[in-house]
């Protein structure tokens, strides 16, 4: 990547209790081809031995820095106090459990040095873990007849984004006022792109760029609560946000036929080698 390419990026982590996968998340992030960034993590007030891996970390590379703060017990508290000490033109957000391919930033500041119209750009994630093809939880984001690129879009397909893909320029954060921190919202990630997509589209790379991690300590909201939450989103913002439908919740065959889609997708892109390196320890 020539010399005018190489922008600071912020990636930011928000971690509570994490520390039984948060070395893999790390290192995943330090591992990346690209090497132009500040590594931000802020602890929500952790009770396990998070504090000691990060110490650990800052310690062994300079470009990570810690802040703690007191217990929130909501993601946007965390990602809005890190946000306010980015130093980035651009920010990357990364869940404290799952993991990037080797060129997800490179591929991706590469895409929004030349788009600068672009407000954000986002790739593909699959999950992983302790799920299987046959796994309610099983699933590749999006599939290619469901990416979003508008407001518009959003608002047809629903938030079809992995928030742990996104590469987003920091200005535009700002303007559309950060995430929200209504403790009732609940989809600050789904809010915050509808916001950005006000002053311009996404752009997408049809790639494979993150490992969503599934694991048993997850929060996995029924049916009926992710429902309300849709509805809450669509009442607070006054879009048409449709209700949120799964054809996973609807019988075998119906989860048997959207798995197959999707673990079908994750192979055709594989063949095409548009799954992009894991990270080497």
């Amino acid at each position: 990547m020539p010399e005018d390419y190489n922008p600071l990026v912020t990636v930011l982590i928000p971690t509570y209790n994490s520390s039984l996968y948060l070395k893999e998340t790390l290192d995943s992030v330090l591992d990346q081809t690209y090497t132009y960034f500040e590594l931000i993590v802020v602890d929500d007030e952790s009770t396990d031995n998070t504090l000691d891996i990060l110490t650990e970390y800052t310690i062994k590379d300079k470009r990570v820095k810690f802040f703690q703060i007191k217990h929130s017990g909501r993601p946007a508290i965390p990602f809005n106090y890190g946000l306010h000490r980015a130093n980035g033109k651009y920010v990357a957000f990364l869940g404290s459990d799952d993991l990037w391919k080797k060129e997800k930033l490179v591929e991706q500041v590469r895409f929004l040095e030349n788009n600068p119209k672009k407000v954000l750009v986002y790739s593909m994630s699959v999950t992983f873990g302790a799920v299987n093809i046959f796994s309610s939880k099983y699933e590749v984001l999006p599939l290619p007849f469901r990416v979003a690129k508008t407001r518009h879009d959003l608002v047809k397909f629903g938030n079809t984004v992995p928030a742990s893909t996104v590469l987003a320029r920091l200005e535009i954060i700002i303007k559309a006022g950060y995430h929200d921190e209504d403790p009732e919202l609940k989809l600050e990630d789904y809010h915050l792109w509808l916001k950005m997509t006000e002053f311009g589209d996404m752009g997408f790379i049809p790639r494979i760029h993150l490992n969503y991690r599934i694991h048993d300590n997850q929060f996995s909201g029924s049916w009926k609560i992710r429902r309300e939450r849709i509805k809450y989103l669509a009442l607070k913002t006054g879009l048409p946000i449709p209700d949120y439908k799964e054809m996973r919740n609807k019988g075998f065959i119906s989860l048997l036929i959207r798995n197959t889609i999707h673990f079908l997708i994750y192979l055709i892109y594989s063949f095409l080698g548009l799954v992009s390196k894991t990270y080497s320890k």
